[in-house]
């Protein structure tokens, strides 16, 4: 099984460099100890992200969102297919498809894309998203250990197998 996790954000848009920093840490504790696991950080969305997914078996996406229902620093996790589409906040615009669409596409013309069951997003709450500068701000900083250990929570349950995770906890990110 292929697994790519995807760190995604603009990482000199402040707190929406969130999904590169947690994306960063996962491959420093993973220290390519797993072959059959690809980390990267894109600046993508809808058909450029779809075409990054292609071969691999299950995705996991983190990024920042802003639903307002949470707060700020709050984390998520679901399975794409649990939304009805993402047409709303920061993964789709007027120039490209939704993640969701760009994905139904994709499996109309190459068979090796994942489902939408198997794609997960570990969601930040974070409303500074569009102010220039490379860090975070302290509650998306804050919010970093515990979204680590979702992403390797998630993981655990798609492998089957203990992750280097265990006792993992580092509130200091660096």
């Amino acid at each position: 099984m292929k697994i790519l996790i995807a760190g995604l954000g603009n990482p000199i848009l402040g707190d929406d460099g969130v999904g590169w920093v947690i994306a960063q840490k996962v491959a420093q504790i993973l220290n390519s100890s797993d072959q059959s696991i690809t980390v990267e950080c894109f600046s993508l969305a809808g058909i450029s992200l779809m075409e990054q997914m292609i071969g691999f078996d299950r995705v996991i996406l983190i990024d920042s969102f802003n639903s307002n229902q949470l707060i700020e620093g709050g984390i998520t996790s679901f399975a794409l297919d649990s939304l009805a589409d993402l047409t709303w906040g920061h993964s789709a615009s007027a120039h490209d498809l939704s993640i969701k669409n760009a994905l139904a596409l994709g499996r109309k013309l190459i068979p090796n894309i994942p489902d939408d069951r198997n794609v997960f997003i570990v969601a930040i709450e974070a409303r500074h998203v569009f102010e220039f500068g490379e860090t975070l701000t302290p509650e998306i900083e804050a919010a970093v250990p515990m979204a680590i250990q979702e992403v390797f929570k998630l993981l655990g349950a798609i492998t089957g197998r203990k992750l280097p995770i265990e006792g993992y906890w580092n509130p200091v990110v660096n």
